[in-house]
C-alpha cells in the first residue's frame, strides 16, 4: 500500500509537486499516442490483409477437398462406366452423393467387368466403401462442431465463349471470343454472386466478370459456349446458347477475367465430356468448403486429413487450404512480410516511448532525492524503492495503453468517414472500400496491450535501480 500510494502521489498533482506530475502526464500522453497509432496502424494492415484474402477465396472457398489420381483410377470411379443406372458414364461428385443405387453392378442389366478391373475398397463387413458419402459424413460431423459452415460439390471445365456486344463508339456489334473456364454455381455460391436478372430467354444463365462490362457487355446479352464432343464416333462441335444474367467481381484471381459461372447441371455435363485437363489442381472439380473464419483453414485442413487417414480415404482425396493456392501464395507471403515489418516498426516506436519513460522517471528520481533519503532512513528496503519506480512505469504504461485503446476504438469506428473526407484519398475509394476495417484486430491488441505495459515496466527498472544506489547519509548531507 505504501508503494501504491507513493506511485499515485507522483501522478496526481498536489501543491508543490506540480513538476513531477507534469512530467508523468507528458509520459502518459506519449504512451497514449504511441498505443493509439500502433493499434490503428496494425489493425488497418490486418484488416486489409483479411479483406484481400476474402476476395481471393470467396469464390474458390478457403478450403478444398480434391479427388486424387487414385480416386479417378479406383473401382468406385470406374464402375459408373459399366452401370446402366449411371447411363454408362462417370458420375460427378454431386451425382454420386445423391445416388441411391448400390456401388456393385447388377449382373442382370450391367456389363461384365474386365479381369484387370480395380478391386474395391471394402469396409469391415466386406462391402464396397462409398468414398463420396463417407467424406460428406466426415464433413457433416464437422458442421455439428461448427467448424464447417458449408460444403458443396462444384464442377469446373472449359469452353470457347463467343459474345456479341454493341459498341457505341463504332455504332455496331463486336464479337468477344475467348477460351474460358466454366465453374458451377449452387445455392451457396449463388449467395456470393449478384442477384440474377430475370431471364428473357430459356438459354443457359451465365455470370461474367465485371471486366466484360468495360467491353460493352450488358445484362440480357446473348452468346454461345462452344464445346467439342470427342466421345462420339466423330468430333462434333456443340453450341450452347447463353444469356448474361449478371456480372461478378473477379477480384485479383489469376483466372478471374476468364472464369464464367453457370448452373451445376450444365457444367457437370460439359465436364463429363472431358472438355478440360488442368495442370493446376485448384482448377479441377472437387468439394468447396466455406468457413466462419478463413484463417482457420490450415488447422481445419489438418483435422480433415487426420479424419480421412483414420477412415482409410487419405489416398483418394487431398485437402488444400487457401494458403496452398498457387494464385494466393505470393500475395500471402507479401502480406506476411508486411505484417512482420509493421510489427517491427510498432516495436521500435514502443521502444522510443519506453526511452521517454526512462528519461521522465530518472528526472523524478533526481528530484525526489530527499524523499528517497527519508524513505531509506525510515527503513525502506531497496526492494520497496524498486517497486515504487518500476511500478510507476507499469502504471503509466497500463493507463496509457487503456487511453490509447479508447482512442483507437473510436478512430476505427470513424475510419471510413475519415478517409472519405480526406482529399488525399479521393479517387482511391474502390481500393479501400472493401478492405478498410472498422474494428481493432486481435493481433494488434495482443501485441500492443501486452507489449506496452511490459516495456514500460522494464523501462521503470532502470530508474528504480538508480534510486537504490543512493546512500541515505550522502543524500542527507547534500540536502
Amino acid at each position: 500500500m505504501f508503494a501504491l500510494k507513493t506511485i499515485f502521489r507522483y501522478i496526481i498533482p498536489k501543491k508543490g509537486e506540480i513538476s513531477s506530475s507534469l512530467m508523468s502526464f507528458i509520459s502518459l500522453f506519449i504512451i497514449t499516442l504511441v498505443t493509439w497509432l500502433s493499434l490503428v496502424f496494425l489493425s488497418i494492415a490486418d484488416g486489409i490483409e483479411k479483406g484481400w484474402i476474402y476476395r481471393l477465396t470467396s469464390i474458390h472457398g478457403p478450403l478444398k477437398i480434391l479427388p486424387t489420381e487414385n480416386f479417378h483410377e479406383s473401382y468406385y470411379s470406374k464402375i459408373d462406366l459399366y452401370k446402366y443406372d449411371s447411363n454408362y458414364r462417370t458420375l460427378s461428385l454431386k451425382e454420386k452423393k445423391l445416388s441411391a443405387s448400390p456401388i456393385e453392378i447388377n449382373p442382370l442389366i450391367d456389363e461384365e467387368l474386365p479381369e484387370d478391373f480395380p478391386k474395391p475398397l471394402l469396409d469391415v463387413n466386406g462391402q464396397p466403401v462409398d468414398l463420396v458419402k463417407n467424406i460428406f459424413s466426415i464433413l457433416d460431423d464437422l458442421k455439428k462442431e461448427h467448424l464447417v459452415q458449408q460444403a458443396e460439390e462444384y464442377e469446373i471445365t472449359g469452353a470457347m465463349m463467343r459474345l456479341k456486344v454493341f459498341s457505341e463508339k463504332q455504332h455496331g456489334y463486336n464479337l468477344i471470343s475467348q477460351a474460358s473456364y466454366i465453374m458451377s454455381y449452387d445455392a451457396t455460391t449463388l449467395a456470393l454472386l449478384p442477384e440474377p436478372a430475370t431471364q428473357r430467354t430459356a438459354y443457359i444463365p451465365l455470370y461474367l466478370p465485371m471486366s466484360f462490362q468495360q467491353m460493352g457487355a450488358k445484362v440480357h446479352d446473348v452468346g454461345q459456349l462452344t464445346i467439342y464432343n470427342g466421345f462420339s464416333t466423330a468430333t462434333i462441335e456443340e453450341n450452347n446458347p447463353f444469356e448474361v444474367v449478371g456480372f461478378y467481381d473477379a477480384g485479383t484471381l489469376q483466372v478471374g477475367p476468364k472464369c464464367l459461372f453457370a448452373p451445376y447441371s450444365f457444367v457437370s455435363r460439359l465436364a463429363s465430356l472431358g472438355q478440360m485437363e488442368s495442370l493446376d489442381p485448384i482448377l479441377t472439380s472437387g468439394i468447396r468448403i466455406q468457413l466462419q473464419e478463413s484463417s482457420s483453414a490450415p488447422l481445419l485442413a489438418t483435422k480433415i486429413e487426420k479424419a480421412l487417414k483414420n477412415a482409410g480415404l487419405d489416398s483418394y482425396f487431398t485437402v488444400i487450404p487457401y494458403t496452398e493456392y498457387g494464385f494466393v501464395k505470393d500475395i500471402l507471403l507479401s502480406f506476411q512480410s508486411d505484417r512482420l515489418l509493421y510489427s517491427l516498426i510498432a516495436f521500435i516506436v514502443l521502444i522510443v516511448a519506453a526511452s521517454n519513460i526512462v528519461s521522465v522517471l530518472l528526472l523524478i528520481v533526481y528530484q525526489s532525492k530527499k524523499e528517497i533519503a527519508l524513505f531509506t532512513a525510515l527503513g525502506a528496503s531497496p526492494g520497496s524503492l524498486k517497486r515504487i519506480y518500476a511500478g510507476l512505469g507499469l502504471v503509466l504504461g497500463s493507463f496509457g495503453s487503456l487511453c490509447g485503446l479508447g482512442l483507437a476504438f473510436i478512430t476505427m469506428k470513424k475510419l471510413p468517414s475519415i478517409l472519405h473526407n480526406l482529399q488525399i484519398f479521393h479517387g482511391y475509394e474502390n481500393l479501400f472500400s472493401h478492405s478498410i476495417p472498422t474494428s481493432l484486430s486481435p493481433f494488434s491488441l495482443t501485441v500492443v496491450l501486452i507489449g506496452t505495459p511490459l516495456i514500460a515496466w522494464i523501462a521503470g527498472l532502470i530508474p528504480a535501480a538508480k534510486a537504490t544506489r543512493y546512500k541515505p547519509s550522502e543524500l542527507l548531507r547534500s540536502l
